[in-house]
């Protein structure tokens, strides 16, 4: 079975790094939306199962909503502008095209986890794209498609009421501790509720 992971806003692939070699039976594969390293957007041809962290997942679903047997959101949403103001979206663009590092470090702050070692290949261009996809992007969530939630109670950028009003007509699994990175810091306990997820498709 093919799984695609797709990474959220001003992160990049290694985002899954200690998640993507726990699946030596299956295909994995990694979308880089280009906002840090080389833009890679390839995806298998046939059914795949998606696993979409943050805007990753909003991506997955506009994208490919037919072609997922199963979808897992982590810490994400299928639409962002409905709730959060737009004027926050509109001043990290302004603080991209001014510092991008320092937008970054502050947003990974936000986001529970401290900037990573030095990001290569940074890409405004890219994370100013990506701010605007968060600005006017939603997709729908096909009718049949199995779908699991995974979110920590304390992330900052998704909050817990956000989380509960996208995804309560389906399977939600908490974390208390753990912040919107929880691919990163909880990555134990999401490749738990990852694998039962697979196995219940399977």
């Amino acid at each position: 079975m093919d799984i695609v992971f797709v990474h959220g806003w001003g992160s990049g692939t290694f985002m899954w790094k200690d998640l993507i070699d726990k699946f030596p039976e299956h295909n994995c594969h990694m979308v880089n939306l280009g906002f840090i390293g080389e833009e890679n957007l390839s995806v298998p041809k046939g059914k795949f199962i998606g696993i979409g962290h943050s805007l990753g997942g909003l991506w997955l679903l506009k994208h490919y909503p037919n072609q997922m047997i199963g979808f897992i959101s982590i810490s994400s949403f299928t639409c962002f502008y409905k709730h959060i103001p737009q004027h926050f979206l509109s001043k990290m663009k302004k603080n991209v095209a001014r510092d991008v590092t320092a937008q970054l470090k502050d947003f990974w702050s936000h986001a529970g986890l401290d900037q990573p070692k030095g990001f290569m290949n940074i890409k405004p261009v890219k994370l100013i794209e990506g701010l605007t996809w968060l600005s006017k992007w939603r997709a729908d969530i096909p009718p049949n498609l199995p779908v699991k939630a995974l979110a920590a109670c304390n992330d900052h950028i998704v909050p817990k009421e956000m989380t509960e009003d996208i995804w309560g007509n389906y399977d939600i699994e908490w974390i208390e501790t753990g912040g919107h990175m929880i691919p990163l810091t909880q990555s134990e306990w999401c490749l738990k509720e990852i694998k039962s997820f697979i196995d219940a498709i399977n």
